[in-house]
């Protein structure tokens, strides 16, 4: 087997794995049968690092008893790692469960998004879904009530954890002049627990579903209207704790314009670019909500004048899984562009192009190559405030 045969291996298990939904799984099933086949296992986890699917593949291993292949010091890494996060999950859930308290007895509106739902909603509860903080989004209205909420919680805004000192430290000014030039977030909150090897929770609080000087907007009022509260407490009772969550259309609407902003703007991009994991969400979410909502959340689309970014996230999705994600939603034909499709949006306000599909780029060893471009089709909108 040669290194491109090898790597191309790796990479059919990790797109299996993103979208297993448990060893009965198809997904699970095709994973299981290529690492039974053989395959590098250094390089099958050095890649899963980059993807956050190490508990995903760990799972993938125990449940399929393959954990031989792998050499046995990676196995307990493996085993650890799967432990880890599920343990990590528990937590969050339960500091989450608590901020939903305070706001709920304050009578502030929150809705939980991203990891600390999508754990249960999307991927059962099984502990594989990897993420870093609890994700708020509240009402523009409600910024100062939920500074002060959290603050009353324990939480230090504008902080980060350093690592090396066991303390939180102030955010670097440049850091903090962001949020001000570009008003869609409060400055990440975070809370000291005291243990060791869990220091901090790390509160992510948005009020915009897209981001500042974009053309496409959600009314946040909408968006808010209503929030209906959904498991999300880990295997095996997730009915143990319900969190307030965004309504299937606007919760799948906004993972579509989160992908967008992290893969289309070099800032992101050059800040670790997106991971297989963003596009299995959406994929996911639109499998699991967003197909039975599709009229709705057509009806959003076309009201808010959506369809370009829409098409653009679909396209790459149907790209990496050869799904079919663009022809379901329908109504985005005029919105295949190649050009629009391979653009990207530079840090000095103009434009640039990258090369190859989606699932080249994602499996690539190397930094994504932009060179400049002319302004692509639909990419106003993305972008009205020069430099965002």
């Amino acid at each position: 087997m040669s290194n491109s045969d090898g790597a191309a291996k790796v990479w059919r298990v990790l797109e299996s794995v993103s979208l297993a939904d448990g060893p009965d799984s198809a997904g699970s099933k095709a994973a299981a049968e290529l690492v039974g086949t053989g395959i590098d296992s250094h390089e099958l986890l050095g890649r899963a690092a980059r993807h956050a699917l190490v508990p995903a593949v760990a799972d993938l291993l125990v449940a399929h008893d393959l954990l031989g292949v792998v050499p046995g010091q990676l196995r307990a890494h493996l085993r650890g790692a799967l432990g880890w996060n599920v343990y990590r999950t528990e937590q969050a859930v339960a500091e989450a469960r608590r901020i939903a308290d305070a706001f709920d007895d304050a009578g502030v509106p929150v809705a939980f998004n991203k990891g600390v739902v999508f754990q249960q909603l999307l991927y059962q509860g099984r502990g594989t879904r990897v993420f870093s903080d609890i994700d708020l989004m509240i009402r523009p209205a409600d910024k100062d009530a939920t500074a002060r909420l959290l603050a009353d919680l324990g939480y230090q805004a504008a902080k980060q954890f350093d690592h090396r000192r066991g303390e939180l430290v102030d955010l670097p000014r440049s850091e903090i002049l962001m949020y001000g030039l570009y008003p869609d977030h409060l400055p990440h909150a975070h809370r000291l627990t005291g243990l060791p090897h869990l220091p901090y929770f790390m509160v992510d609080i948005a009020f915009n579903a897209a981001w500042y000087g974009s053309g496409w907007q959600l009314p946040m009022d909408g968006v808010m209207a209503e929030l209906p509260h959904v498991p999300v407490a880990p295997a095996p009772d997730p009915t143990a704790v319900r969190l307030p969550a965004l309504d299937a259309r606007y919760g799948f609407l906004f993972i579509v314009l989160h992908l967008f902003r992290e893969a289309w703007f070099e800032r992101a991009i050059l800040e670790g670019d997106v991971r297989l994991t963003q596009f299995a969400d959406v994929l996911r979410f639109w499998r699991a909500q967003g197909a039975e909502r599709a009229d709705e959340i057509r009806e959003l689309v076309a009201a808010h004048r959506l369809g370009s970014v829409l098409a653009w996230v679909a396209h790459h999705v149907d790209r990496v899984y050869g799904s079919d994600l663009t022809g379901e939603f329908g109504g985005l034909a005029e919105y295949a562009d190649p050009d629009w499709f391979a653009s990207a949006g530079g840090v000095d306000g103009g434009y640039l192009r990258w090369h190859g599909d989606m699932r080249r780029r994602l499996a690539a060893d190397d930094a994504v190559e932009l060179s400049p471009a002319a302004p692509p089709p639909f990419a106003a909108a993305a972008r009205v405030t020069p430099g965002t």
